[in-house]
Protein backbone atom coordinates (compact mmCIF):
# COMPACT_ATOMS: atom_id res chain seq x y z
CA UNK A 1 0.00 0.00 0.00
CA UNK A 2 1.16 3.48 -0.94
CA UNK A 3 2.26 5.93 1.85
CA UNK A 4 -0.18 8.64 -0.33
CA UNK A 5 -3.11 5.77 -0.24
CA UNK A 6 -2.17 5.05 3.41
CA UNK A 7 -2.07 8.73 4.68
CA UNK A 8 -5.67 9.01 2.67
CA UNK A 9 -6.78 5.85 4.72
CA UNK A 10 -6.02 7.02 7.70
CA UNK A 11 -7.29 10.94 7.42
CA UNK A 12 -10.34 9.17 6.40
CA UNK A 13 -10.54 6.95 9.88
CA UNK A 14 -9.15 10.07 11.81
CA UNK A 15 -12.07 12.06 10.82
CA UNK A 16 -14.95 9.08 10.77
CA UNK A 17 -14.03 8.59 14.68
CA UNK A 18 -13.54 12.14 15.50
CA UNK A 19 -17.08 13.15 14.39
CA UNK A 20 -18.40 10.72 15.99
CA UNK A 21 -16.86 11.53 19.15
CA UNK A 22 -17.72 15.16 18.32
CA UNK A 23 -21.57 14.22 17.85
CA UNK A 24 -21.60 12.23 20.96
CA UNK A 25 -20.12 14.48 23.51
CA UNK A 26 -22.41 17.72 21.66
CA UNK A 27 -25.37 15.56 22.08
CA UNK A 28 -24.39 14.30 25.62
CA UNK A 29 -23.95 18.40 26.22
CA UNK A 30 -27.42 19.34 24.90
CA UNK A 31 -29.10 16.78 27.00
CA UNK A 32 -26.77 17.51 30.32
CA UNK A 33 -27.72 21.10 29.42
CA UNK A 34 -31.47 21.25 28.75
CA UNK A 35 -31.86 18.46 31.63
CA UNK A 36 -30.48 20.74 34.20
CA UNK A 37 -32.47 24.24 32.48
CA UNK A 38 -35.28 21.76 33.33
CA UNK A 39 -34.30 21.05 36.43
CA UNK A 40 -33.36 24.12 38.17
CA UNK A 41 -36.47 26.30 36.84
CA UNK A 42 -39.35 23.69 38.01
CA UNK A 43 -38.93 24.40 41.54
CA UNK A 44 -39.43 28.31 40.60
CA UNK A 45 -42.40 27.15 38.34
CA UNK A 46 -44.26 24.91 41.03
CA UNK A 47 -43.83 28.13 43.49
CA UNK A 48 -45.83 30.36 40.72
CA UNK A 49 -48.43 27.82 40.30
CA UNK A 50 -48.38 27.60 44.16
CA UNK A 51 -49.30 31.13 44.86
CA UNK A 52 -52.00 32.08 41.77
CA UNK A 53 -53.76 28.48 43.82
CA UNK A 54 -53.15 30.55 46.94
CA UNK A 55 -54.60 33.84 45.32
CA UNK A 56 -57.57 32.24 43.72
CA UNK A 57 -58.53 30.45 47.11
CA UNK A 58 -59.78 33.79 48.49
CA UNK A 59 -58.15 36.48 50.71
CA UNK A 60 -55.47 34.88 53.29
CA UNK A 61 -56.71 34.02 57.16
CA UNK A 62 -56.25 35.94 60.14
CA UNK A 63 -52.65 34.36 61.87
CA UNK A 64 -52.80 33.97 65.61
CA UNK A 65 -50.97 36.64 67.22
CA UNK A 66 -47.25 35.20 67.42
CA UNK A 67 -45.14 35.04 70.83
CA UNK A 68 -42.27 36.74 71.49
CA UNK A 69 -43.56 39.53 69.01
CA UNK A 70 -42.28 37.32 66.19
CA UNK A 71 -44.96 39.05 63.88
CA UNK A 72 -43.69 42.42 64.37
CA UNK A 73 -40.03 41.38 64.17
CA UNK A 74 -41.02 40.54 60.71
CA UNK A 75 -42.81 43.62 59.87
CA UNK A 76 -39.40 45.59 60.75
CA UNK A 77 -37.37 43.12 58.53
CA UNK A 78 -39.58 44.07 55.97
CA UNK A 79 -39.53 47.47 56.37
CA UNK A 80 -35.98 47.64 56.32
CA UNK A 81 -33.81 48.41 53.04
CA UNK A 82 -33.00 45.73 50.38
CA UNK A 83 -29.36 44.68 51.90
CA UNK A 84 -29.92 40.81 49.56
CA UNK A 85 -27.78 40.49 46.28
CA UNK A 86 -31.36 39.93 44.80
CA UNK A 87 -33.86 42.55 45.65
CA UNK A 88 -37.08 40.73 44.02
CA UNK A 89 -38.31 37.52 44.96
CA UNK A 90 -41.99 36.73 44.78
CA UNK A 91 -43.90 40.28 43.90
CA UNK A 92 -47.08 40.01 42.68
CA UNK A 93 -48.44 43.25 40.15
CA UNK A 94 -52.57 43.69 40.27
CA UNK A 95 -53.47 44.87 36.97
CA UNK A 96 -57.04 46.61 35.90
CA UNK A 97 -58.63 45.54 32.61
CA UNK A 98 -57.05 48.79 31.07
CA UNK A 99 -53.79 47.31 32.63
CA UNK A 100 -52.67 50.12 35.01
CA UNK A 101 -51.09 48.77 38.33
CA UNK A 102 -53.34 48.92 41.25
CA UNK A 103 -50.92 47.59 43.96
CA UNK A 104 -48.17 50.71 43.69
CA UNK A 105 -48.52 51.55 47.34
CA UNK A 106 -47.67 48.08 48.27
CA UNK A 107 -44.90 47.44 45.87
CA UNK A 108 -42.84 50.79 47.50
CA UNK A 109 -39.66 51.42 46.23
CA UNK A 110 -40.19 48.03 43.71
CA UNK A 111 -42.40 49.82 41.76
CA UNK A 112 -39.62 52.08 39.90
CA UNK A 113 -38.14 49.16 39.00
CA UNK A 114 -41.37 47.56 37.90
CA UNK A 115 -43.31 50.16 36.42
CA UNK A 116 -42.73 49.30 32.82
CA UNK A 117 -44.18 46.05 32.53
CA UNK A 118 -47.19 45.93 30.28
CA UNK A 119 -50.12 43.90 30.67
CA UNK A 120 -50.72 41.05 27.76
CA UNK A 121 -53.44 39.22 27.92
CA UNK A 122 -52.85 36.79 25.28
CA UNK A 123 -50.10 35.18 28.30
CA UNK A 124 -52.96 34.26 30.47
CA UNK A 125 -52.31 30.60 31.75
CA UNK A 126 -48.86 30.53 30.54
CA UNK A 127 -45.52 30.74 31.82
CA UNK A 128 -42.50 33.18 30.96
CA UNK A 129 -39.36 33.98 31.07
CA UNK A 130 -38.58 38.10 31.32
CA UNK A 131 -35.29 40.76 31.81
CA UNK A 132 -36.51 43.83 33.20
CA UNK A 133 -33.83 46.82 33.10
CA UNK A 134 -31.31 44.53 31.72
CA UNK A 135 -30.73 43.29 35.07
CA UNK A 136 -33.32 41.29 36.70
CA UNK A 137 -34.67 38.07 35.11
CA UNK A 138 -38.01 36.78 36.39
CA UNK A 139 -40.51 34.14 35.48
CA UNK A 140 -44.07 35.09 35.36
CA UNK A 141 -47.20 33.61 35.85
CA UNK A 142 -50.48 35.48 34.25
CA UNK A 143 -53.72 34.71 36.24
CA UNK A 144 -57.23 35.89 35.37
CA UNK A 145 -59.41 36.97 38.56
CA UNK A 146 -62.91 35.71 38.56
CA UNK A 147 -65.22 38.52 39.52
CA UNK A 148 -66.76 36.07 41.83
CA UNK A 149 -63.71 35.68 43.94
CA UNK A 150 -64.05 36.21 47.85
CA UNK A 151 -60.93 38.51 47.88
CA UNK A 152 -62.35 41.61 46.66
CA UNK A 153 -58.88 43.65 46.30
CA UNK A 154 -58.18 40.84 43.65
CA UNK A 155 -61.84 40.02 42.29
CA UNK A 156 -61.73 40.30 38.31
CA UNK A 157 -58.09 41.82 37.93
CA UNK A 158 -55.19 40.50 36.27
CA UNK A 159 -52.67 39.07 38.69
CA UNK A 160 -49.17 38.95 37.47
CA UNK A 161 -47.07 36.81 39.96
CA UNK A 162 -43.10 36.68 39.19
CA UNK A 163 -40.66 34.48 40.66
CA UNK A 164 -37.19 35.99 40.81
CA UNK A 165 -34.40 33.53 39.19
CA UNK A 166 -31.30 35.85 39.10
CA UNK A 167 -29.86 32.91 41.28
CA UNK A 168 -30.64 30.32 38.50
CA UNK A 169 -29.63 31.98 35.93
CA UNK A 170 -26.15 32.19 37.44
CA UNK A 171 -26.30 29.11 38.06
CA UNK A 172 -27.03 28.40 34.68
CA UNK A 173 -24.05 30.21 32.99
CA UNK A 174 -21.84 28.91 35.77
CA UNK A 175 -22.71 25.32 34.32
CA UNK A 176 -22.85 27.10 30.63
CA UNK A 177 -19.51 27.94 31.48
CA UNK A 178 -17.87 24.92 33.15
CA UNK A 179 -19.96 23.13 29.87
CA UNK A 180 -18.02 24.71 27.19
CA UNK A 181 -14.90 24.22 28.98
CA UNK A 182 -15.49 20.65 29.90
CA UNK A 183 -16.71 19.90 25.94
CA UNK A 184 -13.35 21.68 24.82
CA UNK A 185 -11.00 19.71 26.71
CA UNK A 186 -13.12 16.78 25.17
CA UNK A 187 -12.47 17.47 21.82
CA UNK A 188 -9.28 17.75 22.37
CA UNK A 189 -9.27 14.61 23.71
CA UNK A 190 -10.93 13.20 20.93
CA UNK A 191 -8.64 14.56 18.58
CA UNK A 192 -5.90 12.47 20.37
CA UNK A 193 -8.37 9.46 20.37
CA UNK A 194 -8.98 9.89 16.82
CA UNK A 195 -5.47 10.08 15.82
CA UNK A 196 -4.54 7.08 18.16
CA UNK A 197 -7.60 4.74 16.86
CA UNK A 198 -6.98 5.56 13.45
CA UNK A 199 -3.07 4.35 13.74
CA UNK A 200 -4.80 1.16 15.99
CA UNK A 201 -6.64 0.51 13.37
CA UNK A 202 -4.44 0.76 9.86
CA UNK A 203 -1.77 -1.27 11.77
CA UNK A 204 -3.28 -4.99 11.28
CA UNK A 205 -4.68 -3.53 7.61
CA UNK A 206 -1.08 -2.43 6.85
CA UNK A 207 0.43 -5.42 8.08
CA UNK A 208 -2.20 -7.59 5.73
CA UNK A 209 -1.38 -5.65 3.46
CA UNK A 210 2.10 -6.23 3.07
CA UNK A 211 1.81 -10.18 4.33
CA UNK A 212 -0.67 -10.33 1.21
CA UNK A 213 1.86 -7.99 -1.71
CA UNK A 214 5.18 -9.88 -0.20
CA UNK A 215 3.31 -13.52 -0.64
CA UNK A 216 1.68 -12.71 -4.14
CA UNK A 217 5.50 -11.45 -4.87
CA UNK A 218 7.22 -14.35 -3.76
CA UNK A 219 3.91 -16.83 -5.41
CA UNK A 220 4.91 -15.01 -8.92
CA UNK A 221 8.59 -15.71 -7.89
CA UNK A 222 8.25 -19.35 -7.02
CA UNK A 223 5.91 -20.14 -9.63
CA UNK A 224 7.82 -18.17 -12.60
CA UNK A 225 10.82 -20.40 -12.15
CA UNK A 226 9.98 -23.48 -12.53
CA UNK A 227 7.65 -22.67 -15.60
CA UNK A 228 10.94 -21.14 -17.45
CA UNK A 229 12.64 -24.54 -16.85
CA UNK A 230 9.74 -26.04 -18.48
CA UNK A 231 9.71 -23.56 -21.24
CA UNK A 232 13.30 -24.06 -21.76
CA UNK A 233 13.26 -27.40 -22.26
CA UNK A 234 10.48 -27.91 -24.29
CA UNK A 235 11.43 -25.40 -26.75
CA UNK A 236 14.73 -27.30 -27.05
CA UNK A 237 12.89 -29.97 -27.56
CA UNK A 238 11.70 -28.49 -30.60
CA UNK A 239 14.55 -27.14 -32.21
CA UNK A 240 15.65 -31.50 -32.42
CA UNK A 241 12.34 -32.88 -33.69
CA UNK A 242 14.59 -35.75 -35.49
CA UNK A 243 15.93 -36.89 -31.83
CA UNK A 244 14.99 -40.12 -30.32
CA UNK A 245 13.60 -39.80 -26.80
CA UNK A 246 16.24 -41.57 -24.97
CA UNK A 247 18.51 -38.56 -26.51
CA UNK A 248 16.50 -36.34 -24.52
CA UNK A 249 15.96 -38.10 -21.95
CA UNK A 250 17.41 -35.68 -19.60
CA UNK A 251 15.65 -32.65 -20.26
CA UNK A 252 12.10 -34.54 -20.19
CA UNK A 253 13.45 -35.73 -16.94
CA UNK A 254 13.89 -31.96 -15.79
CA UNK A 255 10.65 -30.42 -17.47
CA UNK A 256 8.91 -33.64 -15.29
CA UNK A 257 10.51 -32.87 -11.89
CA UNK A 258 9.80 -28.97 -12.28
CA UNK A 259 6.00 -29.63 -13.89
CA UNK A 260 5.90 -31.98 -10.29
CA UNK A 261 7.22 -29.16 -8.22
CA UNK A 262 4.80 -26.41 -9.86
CA UNK A 263 2.32 -29.31 -9.22
CA UNK A 264 2.90 -28.94 -5.52
CA UNK A 265 3.60 -25.51 -5.49
CA UNK A 266 -0.01 -24.74 -6.56
CA UNK A 267 -1.28 -26.96 -4.06
CA UNK A 268 0.33 -25.86 -1.33
CA UNK A 269 -0.82 -22.36 -2.90
CA UNK A 270 -4.73 -23.61 -2.72
CA UNK A 271 -4.28 -24.66 0.51
CA UNK A 272 -2.99 -21.50 2.01
CA UNK A 273 -5.48 -19.74 0.15
CA UNK A 274 -8.60 -22.37 1.64
CA UNK A 275 -6.74 -21.19 5.35
CA UNK A 276 -6.66 -17.51 4.63
CA UNK A 277 -10.58 -17.74 3.87
CA UNK A 278 -11.58 -20.08 6.63
CA UNK A 279 -13.83 -22.26 4.23
CA UNK A 280 -11.32 -25.72 4.61
CA UNK A 281 -13.34 -28.49 5.69
CA UNK A 282 -12.39 -30.99 8.88
CA UNK A 283 -13.60 -34.07 9.67
CA UNK A 284 -12.16 -34.79 13.80
CA UNK A 285 -12.43 -38.08 15.04
CA UNK A 286 -11.45 -40.48 17.75
CA UNK A 287 -8.13 -41.81 16.18
CA UNK A 288 -5.57 -44.31 18.27
CA UNK A 289 -2.26 -42.91 18.19
CA UNK A 290 -0.27 -45.13 18.33
CA UNK A 291 -1.07 -47.19 14.79
CA UNK A 292 -1.93 -44.05 13.17
CA UNK A 293 1.54 -42.82 13.34
CA UNK A 294 2.71 -46.85 12.74
CA UNK A 295 0.40 -46.61 9.54
CA UNK A 296 1.89 -42.61 8.60
CA UNK A 297 5.55 -43.26 9.37
CA UNK A 298 5.75 -46.72 7.49
CA UNK A 299 5.91 -45.40 3.68
CA UNK A 300 8.76 -43.01 4.80
CA UNK A 301 11.02 -45.88 6.33
CA UNK A 302 12.00 -47.17 2.81
CA UNK A 303 12.49 -43.68 1.10
CA UNK A 304 14.48 -42.79 4.12
CA UNK A 305 16.58 -46.35 3.51
CA UNK A 306 17.09 -45.20 -0.25
CA UNK A 307 18.77 -42.01 0.71
CA UNK A 308 21.11 -43.83 3.57
CA UNK A 309 18.83 -42.70 6.09
CA UNK A 310 17.08 -43.80 9.25
CA UNK A 311 13.53 -43.50 10.05
CA UNK A 312 12.49 -44.53 13.39
CA UNK A 313 9.12 -44.55 15.84
CA UNK A 314 9.97 -44.67 19.11
CA UNK A 315 7.42 -46.92 21.10
CA UNK A 316 4.33 -44.87 21.48
CA UNK A 317 1.80 -45.73 24.65
CA UNK A 318 -1.45 -46.58 23.09
CA UNK A 319 -3.62 -43.58 23.90
CA UNK A 320 -7.06 -42.42 21.99
CA UNK A 321 -6.91 -38.54 20.67
CA UNK A 322 -9.64 -36.38 18.29
CA UNK A 323 -8.14 -35.24 15.52
CA UNK A 324 -8.72 -34.30 12.03
CA UNK A 325 -6.78 -37.40 10.60
CA UNK A 326 -6.15 -36.15 6.89
CA UNK A 327 -4.70 -33.06 8.55
CA UNK A 328 -2.40 -34.70 10.98
CA UNK A 329 -1.41 -37.17 7.62
CA UNK A 330 -0.74 -34.21 5.74
CA UNK A 331 1.39 -32.12 8.85
CA UNK A 332 3.17 -35.65 9.60
CA UNK A 333 4.43 -35.34 5.71
CA UNK A 334 5.22 -32.36 6.10
CA UNK A 335 7.68 -32.80 8.93
CA UNK A 336 8.90 -36.05 8.01
CA UNK A 337 9.90 -34.71 4.54
CA UNK A 338 11.86 -31.17 5.85
CA UNK A 339 13.88 -33.87 8.50
CA UNK A 340 14.74 -35.85 5.83
CA UNK A 341 15.35 -33.11 3.24
CA UNK A 342 17.86 -31.60 5.77
CA UNK A 343 19.45 -34.30 7.20
CA UNK A 344 22.99 -35.78 6.13
CA UNK A 345 23.22 -39.53 5.13
CA UNK A 346 24.02 -42.25 7.78
CA UNK A 347 21.88 -39.92 10.45
CA UNK A 348 18.39 -40.56 12.34
CA UNK A 349 15.46 -39.46 12.39
CA UNK A 350 12.80 -40.12 15.08
CA UNK A 351 9.54 -39.60 15.55
CA UNK A 352 7.78 -40.10 18.64
CA UNK A 353 4.81 -39.15 21.19
CA UNK A 354 3.52 -38.85 23.83
CA UNK A 355 0.81 -37.81 26.42
CA UNK A 356 1.17 -34.55 28.66
CA UNK A 357 -1.81 -33.92 31.00
CA UNK A 358 -4.62 -33.35 29.32
CA UNK A 359 -2.49 -32.94 25.68
CA UNK A 360 -0.29 -34.99 23.65
CA UNK A 361 3.14 -34.15 22.36
CA UNK A 362 4.18 -35.26 18.59
CA UNK A 363 7.77 -34.97 17.95
CA UNK A 364 9.91 -34.99 14.89
CA UNK A 365 13.80 -34.83 15.46
CA UNK A 366 16.63 -35.13 13.00
CA UNK A 367 20.38 -34.66 13.05
CA UNK A 368 20.25 -32.10 10.05
CA UNK A 369 22.20 -28.51 9.93
CA UNK A 370 19.99 -27.10 13.03
CA UNK A 371 18.31 -23.97 12.61
CA UNK A 372 19.48 -21.01 14.44
CA UNK A 373 17.84 -19.05 17.63
CA UNK A 374 16.99 -16.59 15.83
CA UNK A 375 15.72 -17.82 12.67
CA UNK A 376 12.89 -20.11 14.72
CA UNK A 377 10.10 -18.37 14.89
CA UNK A 378 10.45 -16.74 11.16
CA UNK A 379 10.43 -20.27 9.63
CA UNK A 380 6.68 -20.58 9.73
CA UNK A 381 6.43 -17.35 7.75
CA UNK A 382 5.48 -18.31 4.05
CA UNK A 383 8.26 -18.65 1.83
CA UNK A 384 10.53 -18.14 4.57
CA UNK A 385 14.05 -20.24 3.83
CA UNK A 386 16.78 -20.76 6.11
CA UNK A 387 19.50 -21.35 3.60
CA UNK A 388 17.75 -19.88 -0.15
CA UNK A 389 19.94 -21.98 -2.06
CA UNK A 390 19.97 -25.06 0.02
CA UNK A 391 16.26 -25.19 -0.22
CA UNK A 392 16.31 -24.84 -3.99
CA UNK A 393 18.74 -27.76 -4.36
CA UNK A 394 16.08 -29.74 -1.75
CA UNK A 395 13.13 -28.63 -3.55
CA UNK A 396 11.43 -26.51 -0.97
CA UNK A 397 9.48 -23.70 -1.76
CA UNK A 398 9.25 -22.51 2.19
CA UNK A 399 4.95 -23.28 2.32
CA UNK A 400 5.24 -26.57 4.34
CA UNK A 401 6.10 -25.49 7.95
CA UNK A 402 3.22 -22.63 7.08
CA UNK A 403 0.70 -25.08 6.30
CA UNK A 404 1.98 -27.37 9.13
CA UNK A 405 1.50 -24.32 11.63
CA UNK A 406 -2.02 -23.37 9.87
CA UNK A 407 -3.03 -27.19 10.40
CA UNK A 408 -1.96 -27.07 14.28
CA UNK A 409 -4.11 -24.41 14.79
CA UNK A 410 -7.06 -25.85 13.65
CA UNK A 411 -6.44 -28.29 16.16
CA UNK A 412 -6.01 -25.34 18.48
CA UNK A 413 -2.55 -26.19 19.48
CA UNK A 414 1.07 -25.09 19.15
CA UNK A 415 4.06 -25.99 16.90
CA UNK A 416 7.56 -24.93 18.22
CA UNK A 417 10.97 -25.88 16.87
CA UNK A 418 13.85 -26.05 19.39
CA UNK A 419 17.47 -27.74 18.94
CA UNK A 420 18.30 -31.57 18.91
CA UNK A 421 21.00 -32.68 21.09
CA UNK A 422 24.31 -33.09 19.90
CA UNK A 423 23.06 -31.19 16.97
CA UNK A 424 19.88 -30.88 14.47
CA UNK A 425 16.21 -29.98 15.02
CA UNK A 426 13.52 -31.20 16.84
CA UNK A 427 9.57 -30.05 15.81
CA UNK A 428 7.30 -30.10 18.82
CA UNK A 429 3.36 -29.99 18.46
CA UNK A 430 1.43 -29.71 21.05
CA UNK A 431 -2.48 -30.91 20.66
CA UNK A 432 -4.97 -31.13 22.72
CA UNK A 433 -6.92 -34.81 23.32
CA UNK A 434 -10.07 -32.98 22.86
CA UNK A 435 -9.48 -30.84 19.67
CA UNK A 436 -12.34 -28.75 18.85
CA UNK A 437 -13.50 -28.64 15.44
CA UNK A 438 -11.59 -25.77 14.34
CA UNK A 439 -12.57 -22.60 12.22
CA UNK A 440 -15.83 -23.08 9.96
CA UNK A 441 -16.49 -27.29 10.71
CA UNK A 442 -18.32 -28.90 8.03
CA UNK A 443 -19.27 -32.68 8.71
CA UNK A 444 -17.60 -34.03 5.23
CA UNK A 445 -20.43 -36.91 4.74
CA UNK A 446 -22.88 -33.59 4.29
CA UNK A 447 -21.36 -32.80 1.38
Amino acid sequence: MSNKVNRAQQWRLFWSNFIGFSIIFLLLGIIVFVLFRQTILTSTDQALRVERSARLAGPPRQSVAQPFGQDGAQDKQLARPHRSIHPFMTTTLIFNDEGAVMNKSQLGSRYETLKNITLDTTAVGKIRSILIKGKYNFRTLLVKVPKSNADKSVAGRYLLIMENIDPQKAAMHSFTKVMLITMGVFWLLSIAMSIWMSRLTMRPILKSWGRQTEFVGNAAHELRTPLTIIQNKLELLLTKPNDKIIDQAESIAVANSESQRLQKLTQDLLALARSDSNTVQTNFESTQVASFLAYTVEPYTEIAASQGKQLELAPVEDFTATVDQSLIHQLMNILIDNAMKYSPKGSTITVSAKLVGRKWQLVVADQGIGIKSSERQRIFDRFYRVDSSRSRQTGGNGLGLSIANWIVSLHHGNIAVKPNSPQGSQFVTTLPLNASTGLNRHDKSKD
